[in-house]
């Protein structure tokens, strides 16, 4: 069941968000795997998925510790598609699937904060350099919506 631990799954970042990428590992010091995952969960608590145009920069998916892997597994587990079915962990088939669908979850949530954080400061290629303040912006957002009630 633990296909994400396995050394073949490779896991691209998005090039259109590079940028936001770079600027969050700069700022907060994550690296791209925890910038994915966040973006992930944004995309996935916002039901928002959407495709990756170009791949970014990539990670193997046998980098991510036992609590990564589960809340990956955890978003998986609450898609639609996938119907809470664990048994489709082992469908090598359908692994290849799920790869796509958590990074299309990562594009979903970079599109969200870009929409709805960064906003103006977003021109469609780089944030504002003169702006300083995006992961309070950032961290603001997560928070907010961490407390926000779903109905």
């Amino acid at each position: 069941m633990k296909f994400l631990q396995k050394g073949h799954i490779i896991f691209y970042t998005s090039q259109k968000y590079e940028e936001i990428y770079f600027r969050i590992n700069k700022d907060l010091k994550y690296g791209y795997k925890e910038i994915f995952l966040l973006f992930a969960a944004i995309g996935a608590k916002n039901s928002r998925k959407s495709q990756l145009d170009k791949r970014g920069r990539e990670f193997r998916a046998s980098f991510l510790n036992d609590e990564e892997a589960n809340m990956l597994y955890a978003i998986l587990l609450n898609d639609p598609s996938i119907g809470k079915d664990v048994d489709v962990f082992n469908d090598p088939d359908k692994q290849t699937e799920m790869k796509k669908m958590l990074e299309q979850y990562a594009e979903g949530g970079a599109d969200i904060l870009v929409e709805e954080v960064f906003k103006e400061k977003w021109n469609g290629y780089k944030l504002d350099e003169k702006y300083d303040t995006y992961s309070v912006d950032m961290l603001k957002y997560v928070i907010a919506n961490i407390n926000a009630v779903p109905f």
